[in-house]
């Protein structure tokens, strides 16, 4: 399978990292969140410093489709960053931003510009009472949400709008916050996390949601067919809105799922070990994916009609019914070896 990368763009960009977030800008232009992979020896003379293994280097690589050949990827070091969660908007400008788990640093790049944006928790408008752990795109907008119950919508440089204060914070801060956002709209939105904590956003209030279960709620997505998809821990899942809800997988799932995204007529879920989609309220494993492609499952990011997939093996996207492959980690690591080899 052909892979739209050359051995200089990924030695330069992705060699010796790993791939475990995803967002998709416009069907021409896809980010990635990786993570520096150590050698054993590495490994060792790390512990022996007493650096923190959460604090590894990270890189924002993005790629262009429309670019020319040996010149689709760049990236962005992002030093001695903790967990990073990538997002992308075409609101008010066209941008990928990623975000640090922790300390809420920001770095944005697009539309012609780069630069490092005021961590989050100093923005105008700051929307986090917890840690972020999710960005997500929503009518072109970046949004983020997060624990004891955060959600924001990014405005622009330095500045957000939020949604925490008309949600109230947890009594007990250990139970967790928000750990996933979806919406058919601005203004009908879905934040789900902690235990059974599901909350709906019709445009003007924020309402708690009587949900079937207590047990730790993962990922949410908003379909196409007009239904809400949650799942919970062990991929436990539930189809409805509002206060009516349906399950539909007993969970089972050793990870539970990572993303679940609406894409060609099905919602699409994914972990570091598998593919699965839900069509007509049935949860299977995904048939019919080249091992290529299977591979890189991990995360999902889906718009403009473009659903990319990456993980430790990879990534690929699907468009119009067709799978194609941008890059094989194990077979590039190979490559780069093979060329340095004396």
């Amino acid at each position: 399978m052909n892979m739209q990368i050359t051995m200089k763009e990924y030695a330069t960009h992705l060699s010796t990292f790993y791939v475990y977030g995803c967002a998709v800008r416009d069907r021409t232009r896809f980010g990635f969140i990786a993570d520096r992979w150590y050698t054993d020896e590495e490994v060792e003379a790390e512990e022996k410093s007493g650096r923190s293994r959460d604090r590894r280097n990270k890189h924002l690589v993005t790629f262009f489709r429309n670019g020319d050949s040996g010149k689709q990827w760049g990236s962005t070091l992002l030093e001695e960053w903790a967990t990073v969660y990538i997002g992308a908007a075409t609101k008010p400008q066209s941008q990928f931003i990623a975000l640090e788990m922790e300390d809420t640093s920001a770095f944005v790049v697009g539309s012609g510009v780069s630069y490092m944006d005021t961590p989050v928790e100093d923005c105008k408008g700051n929307p986090l009472r917890g840690g972020i752990r999710r960005t997500k795109m929503i009518e072109g907008y970046a949004y983020v949400c997060g624990g004891v119950r955060s959600v924001g919508k990014r405005l622009g440089k330095g500045e957000w709008f939020s949604h925490s204060q008309a949600i109230p914070e947890l009594a007990d801060w250990s139970d967790g916050g928000f750990d996933d956002i979806a919406g058919f709209s601005e203004n009908d939105l879905y934040a789900v996390g902690g235990k059974g904590d599901v909350w709906h956003y019709n445009g003007k209030t924020w309402q708690q949601v009587s949900f079937p279960t207590n047990i730790w709620t993962r990922t949410v997505c908003c379909g196409g067919d007009g239904n809400v998809y949650i799942s919970c821990y062990e991929g436990l899942t539930f189809m409805g809105r509002e206060n009516r809800w349906k399950k539909i997988y007993d969970g089972g799932i050793s990870l539970g799922f990572k993303d679940m995204v609406w894409h060609e007529g099905k919602v699409w879920c994914t972990n570091d070990n598998g593919v699965w989609t839900i069509e007509n309220g049935k949860l299977a494993r995904a048939g019919g994916l080249p091992s290529e492609i299977y591979v890189c499952s991990g995360s999902l990011s889906v718009n403009d009609g473009v659903m990319l997939m990456a993980g430790l093996g990879g990534a690929a996207f699907m468009e119009n019914g067709q799978w194609h492959n941008l890059f094989l980690r194990g077979e590039m690591e190979m490559a780069v070896r093979k060329s340095s080899a004396p």
